[in-house]
């Protein structure tokens, strides 16, 4: 009996490990693209608190792309970005005066997946994080 307590506290630790591992090797073997996105915040009670991000194409720089064009098709036509409640107006903010970009992981046949979002040029956790006095 004592032996499966071990070995779950041994495998519990690796197999999360491996996860985040897993995550890291993944968005390492594809390029990172910056599409520029619009949105809102739909204060939804029941989903929590997120932001409706809606890549905005006619904005974003394709030549980042396979033969400079935008793979519209490949990439999903709304994405949630979750943040905390009391950050949420902030980067609502930020979102509509245009300067959030989300980073994806992507290559040519493959699902493109969020790697971070910019808001004014830095991670988004620098942005909300940085208060400045004219806040």
């Amino acid at each position: 009996m004592q032996n499966k307590y071990v070995f779950m506290l041994f495998f519990l630790p690796v197999l999360v490990l491996g996860i985040v591992m897993g995550y890291y090797i993944r968005a390492t073997r594809h390029n990172w693209v910056e599409v520029v996105v619009s949105g809102y915040d739909p204060k939804d009670f029941f989903s929590g608190y997120y932001m409706e991000l809606q890549p905005n194409w006619r904005a974003t720089d394709c030549t980042q792309f396979k033969n400079a064009e935008c793979p519209i098709k490949a990439f999903r036509e709304r994405y949630k970005f979750y943040i905390r409640r009391e950050q949420s107006a902030k980067l609502s903010q930020a979102v509509n005066a245009g300067i959030v970009k989300l980073i994806f992981a992507y290559s040519d046949g493959h699902t493109p997946y969020i790697v971070d979002l910019l808001a004014d040029g830095k991670s988004y956790i620098d942005y909300l994080s940085n208060e400045s006095p004219t806040d």
